[in-house]
């Protein structure tokens, strides 16, 4: 009878040792699946998205599957153009613009200003773990020209900060207000200076149709088109666009998405109006 229970007690611990194996080689398999992604740009920031379902069993925890994190890949034969969107975050319309990104598998930049990141760090949050772009765009919104160096230094400065406290990481790249660019702003920045080639007029307009309108008139391949998440007209614009442009063969990505899939490469002081006109 002793030796029957000791019988049984090294099976159940080597069915023990055996289902241990198991467990810790399924994290193995799941953490070597994160591939670590490495920008031809230096400085501009890691690109992610989720993962693809399926990739982690239903079973295997769902911390561990929002952990997982693997660049999106961009199918670079279709026409790319990337969707910015400055003055953000704003609580409402924000989420709405990253769901319905989300819908069609697009990614998009959001061009942060420092006090609204101070202010919603939780939609930060969202947008980074969405897989978007978090960028910056001043702290709030001087013309940098005017400032001189030191204001243009501690804009940028109290920006970052306000992004590294909400997310963890300063802005991937930046967008000046008003496009107001000089040889001061470009010393003062650290990293290329992105424009646009499209411009929605949509802060002026605050028209949903014209909006939409314009980018399906005027977006083409390799463009960057400036919309404002802060106009409840350019969510409602977002949302309708965005199928059509999947119709038509478009990819939206982010701003380092298409430079990356182009194989740009910026540096300091470089301004970006689009993938076809760099300055």
């Amino acid at each position: 009878m002793k030796k029957r229970r000791k019988w049984r007690k090294d099976r159940v611990a080597a069915l023990l040792a055996i289902i241990a194996v198991l467990v810790l080689g399924s994290v193995f398999i799941v953490k070597s699946r994160q591939t670590k992604y490495v920008s031809v740009n230096e400085g501009l920031g890691q690109y992610v998205v989720k993962a693809n379902e399926g990739i982690l069993s239903k079973d295997t925890g769902k911390q561990m599957k929002k952990a997982l994190y693997v660049p999106r890949k961009i199918d670079k034969t279709k026409k790319l153009i990337a969707f910015t969107f400055d003055d953000g975050p704003k609580p409402g319309n924000t989420e709405r613009i990253i769901k319905a990104l989300d819908k069609q598998n697009y990614r998009a930049t959001f061009y942060m200003l420092g006090q609204n990141a101070k202010s919603y760090p939780d939609i930060v949050k969202e947008v980074q773990k969405s897989g978007n772009e978090v960028s910056g765009h001043s702290y709030d919104h001087p013309l940098l020209t005017k400032i001189g160096a030191a204001g243009v230094a501690s804009q940028y400065q109290r920006m970052n900060d306000a992004l590294v406290k909400a997310c963890g990481s300063k802005a991937a790249n930046f967008r000046p207000p008003y496009g107001g660019i000089n040889e001061t702003v470009k010393q003062n920045i650290d990293g290329p200076l992105v424009l646009w080639s499209v411009d929605t007029l949509d802060w002026k307009t605050r028209n949903t149709a014209a909006t939409v309108k314009c980018i399906l008139q005027k977006a083409k391949d390799g463009d960057i088109v400036l919309m404002h998440d802060i106009h409840e007209q350019t969510v409602q614009a977002v949302e309708q666009v965005l199928p059509q442009l999947k119709k038509k063969g478009y990819e939206v990505c982010t701003v380092s998405e298409l430079l990356e899939a182009k194989g740009i490469k910026v540096k300091k002081g470089d301004v970006v109006i689009s993938a076809n006109q760099i300055q």
